[in-house]
């Protein structure tokens, strides 16, 4: 890796809030293994409902993020389209910056809580399961990116317990507790539960409105993040 010096270039910084939802079948929705995480890509009978996606441009006038975009399938036999949708949606957000310069800034930055470790892993391994590219491709959508993980990045803002280690990634309702912001989600169900009962739509508004959560999560963290001393 080169050592220069990245600028944000207000037309190339692009960053898209996220989150996807997965089903896991009731015969391992309760097994003890060896993560808390019990979602597995890898598992055939496990997968992708689908995802909620906002755009966002920060650097320019225009701070809101685009309206967001639904995909979801439902259906497990629809799994590999709503995947091949999902590719699409983020080779999109990677050509609306091809033209930036490596000085420019970095790449493609995707922001959520868990991403790391669950949506975009998830992503890749099913995305490879189905075929929808080959596996160079989709590792150049999906692992080139830059990622804010919420959970890490608020990280120093719980350093007052000392019988907490501190650098334990934190949950989406410790954040919103200490960050107090209400949660705009309304059903504290399972989605496997929500899917089980084919309530949809709850699926959809409840992933949607923790994208928004997570909008204004990062909102709240960059406001308790210390000025430089260039701003002040």
């Amino acid at each position: 890796m080169g050592d220069f010096m990245v600028t944000f270039d207000p037309d190339f910084t692009e960053v898209v809030f996220f989150d996807i939802e997965c089903y896991v079948p009731p015969e391992d929705q309760e097994k003890q293994g060896r993560s808390s995480l019990v979602f597995n890509a890898a598992k055939s009978n496990h997968f992708i409902l689908g995802g909620v996606f906002r755009q966002m441009f920060p650097c320019k006038g225009k701070r809101e993020p685009e309206p967001a975009s639904h995909i979801w399938n439902f259906r497990r036999d629809d799994e590999k389209s709503t995947l091949i949708d999902i590719y699409e949606y983020f080779n999109r957000c990677w050509e609306s910056i091809d033209k930036r310069s490596r000085r420019d800034n970095p790449d493609l930055i995707l922001v959520g809580t868990g991403i790391s470790r669950h949506d975009i892993p998830a992503l890749y391994v099913r995305s490879v399961k189905h075929n929808i590219a080959s596996k160079e491709e989709l590792y150049e959508t999906y692992f080139k990116a830059k990622v804010v993980d919420l959970g890490e990045a608020a990280i120093p803002l719980f350093n007052k317990n000392a019988n907490i280690y501190p650098l334990y990634p934190k949950t989406v309702d410790e954040l919103l507790k200490e960050l107090v912001i209400k949660s705009t989600k309304t059903s504290g169900k399972r989605v496997w539960k929500m899917y089980e009962a084919k309530d949809f739509d709850g699926i959809k508004a409840r992933t949607a409105a923790e994208v928004e959560d997570a909008i204004a999560m990062a909102a709240a963290i960059i406001k308790k993040c210390p000025e430089s001393p260039k701003s002040k």
